[in-house]
């Protein structure tokens, strides 16, 4: 293990040469950012006695967790999965949590890796069984399925991804890049996401591989490629991509190899429409702050066989729930968007409706995108407008109050 001198933020050695950076600019660290902004409020108290509600900062151990248990260089047993299952076991046991059996408590769970397939039982079970009146804060709408008592859970949440760093950004403060104009952004559609090269169930790969290679060619004012090396793409740095998506009118929101993806947090602060075209769907996290009809376009596909066999499926029983996560028929909108979906036969029908979308619709809607993206930076405190952690806390606080009211 090494410090980064620029933040004093620990990495391993072992994967850093691989190109990964530390763990702050990834994907599953909004936890983080969470944990450090209740620490820099003035509501703030390290005595769960005194305090109305209680976060679990289980974080860097549940990371390790995963990282041992994960398919590559899996590390079993693993000690970091042991120690976890005997912090929630001695948080179980405390008279805090026995006080509301864990109604006040609060638990982030930032990654959808979680499944009957882990390495470590134990830890699913008291997930899926001991947290049951706690508030649930996820990052994929399958994760709802993953126990039977979530589906009866009130207060499971639905939260983005932490985004890419925006380069000249720090954690520290919203730093939000300016807005772009209508006028700026002569790029119809864009995209650039890693693709699967045959349709498998892993649909959101295969959609976006038929979308880069068939719907959406030839035009010169649409940019939506995979950035697959043996399909003649490449993985261009981030600051690129983000200018490309903030002068673009809208983004393409495929899912990935789960229903959600960093790529929405990154295009949502770009300022760029979301364009949610499914059968499957990726995920609408923050739905209950943001308005994901006025935000976004959506586009109901009747032939999606190019990319799935598989047909939307709202409810599962309790022997399918460990493949939900892999099984794209589950991927259903989790937000109220069902009147705003554009009927389509083929997926060569979207950008035609694209291109004549009336211009005071999409003025409003960018205008919209830019009123709620910074509820999608992640920042190590409190600010206005609300970032990523304000809008967690609002969520957390709302939870809480539905709870003792």
């Amino acid at each position: 293990m090494q410090v980064n001198p620029a933040n004093g933020i620990v990495y391993s050695t072992k994967f850093h040469n691989k190109g990964l950076e530390t763990h702050e600019l990834g994907t599953h660290a909004a936890p983080w950012f969470l944990s450090k902004a209740i620490r820099s409020s003035e509501h703030y108290t390290s005595n769960w006695e005194e305090a109305d509600i209680v976060y679990i900062d289980d974080y860097c151990l549940y990371t390790k967790w995963l990282a041992d248990v994960h398919s590559v260089g899996r590390d079993q047993p693993t000690l970091a999965g042991q120690a976890l299952d005997l912090a929630y076991s001695l948080l179980l046991a405390a008279p805090r949590w026995q006080r509301n059996y864990g109604a006040d408590f609060v638990l982030y769970d930032a990654h959808p890796g979680y499944r009957a397939g882990s390495a470590m039982h134990s830890v699913q079970s008291k997930i899926c069984y001991a947290f049951t009146n706690a508030t649930m804060l996820i990052v994929d709408t399958p994760q709802r399925n993953v126990c039977p008592s979530f589906m009866v859970m009130p207060r499971v949440f639905v939260t983005p991804y932490a985004p890419n760093s925006l380069g000249r950004s720090s954690p520290d403060h919203l730093g939000l890049p300016p807005r772009v104009l209508l006028s700026d952004r002569p790029t119809l559609v864009y995209s650039r996401t890693q693709c699967h090269l045959q349709k498998t169930t892993n649909a959101g790969q295969s959609m976006r591989l038929f979308f880069s290679q068939h719907a959406m060619t030839n035009q010169t004012d649409v940019d939506v490629k995979c950035t697959n090396r043996e399909l003649g793409g490449q993985h261009a740095p981030f600051e690129e991509m983000f200018a490309a998506m903030s002068h673009s009118k809208f983004c393409m929101a495929f899912p990935g190899d789960a229903a959600s993806t960093r790529r929405l947090s990154e295009l949502m602060l770009s300022g760029c429409i979301p364009v949610f075209a499914g059968p499957p769907y990726h995920s609408m996290p923050f739905s209950e702050h943001v308005d994901w009809q006025a935000a976004g376009v959506f586009f109901n596909v009747t032939d999606y066989t190019p990319w799935s066999d598989e047909k939307l499926e709202f409810s599962l029983s309790p022997t399918v729930r460990s493949i939900h996560e892999t099984e794209a028929r589950w991927w259903v909108p989790d937000a109220p968007v069902h009147g705003a979906f554009i009927p389509i036969n083929t997926a060569y029908e979207l950008i035609p409706h694209l291109r004549f979308m009336p211009e005071q619709e999409v003025r409003q809607k960018l205008q919209y995108v830019d009123s709620v993206r910074s509820r999608f930076r992640f920042v190590t405190s409190f600010t206005e407008p609300p970032n990523a952690a304000n809008t967690l806390m609002s969520t957390i606080c709302q939870a809480q109050g539905q709870q003792t009211a």
